[in-house]
């Protein structure tokens, strides 16, 4: 694979990998989460919707603000969580919510598809995107 096939990161990207969940003491659970990579098809597009609706409320007040970039970065954490291990439906509002409750979660998330190195390789993180 040495033509453009050899850049292709989209399938991987919205493919996502498995990682595991700890309780916040750091005793390992049976619960898992399905990461997308930031690369996916979902994030960049949950990204550009949040950075428009930002945008739209920018000239209303400064707490609608913080409030829409509050809700912005859970859509955005959100759509980086494709399947799970929890009884719950692993829908959009249930992921929401169960982030919002567990913020070291979210911020787990957010490492997890932000780590380009896991999903592609470590010769992607010395690649001028990675």
């Amino acid at each position: 694979m040495s033509g453009m096939d050899a850049f292709a990161i989209r399938q991987r990207a919205n493919d996502g990998r498995r990682i595991a969940l700890t309780l916040p003491d750091g005793s390992p659970t049976e619960h898992w989460l399905q990461i997308r990579s930031r690369w996916s098809d979902a994030f960049r597009q949950a990204r550009d919707d949040a950075m428009q609706q930002v945008a739209r409320l920018a000239q209303a007040g400064e707490a609608e603000l913080e409030t829409a970039l509050e809700q912005s970065t859970l859509a955005v954490r959100s759509a980086l969580v494709s399947a799970w291990s929890f009884d719950e439906p692993c829908v959009t509002d249930n992921v929401q919510a169960f982030l919002r409750e567990a913020p070291q979660i979210a911020e787990l998330v957010d490492r997890a598809g932000a780590d380009d190195p896991a999903f592609f390789g470590n010769a992607f993180a010395s690649s001028p995107t990675g």
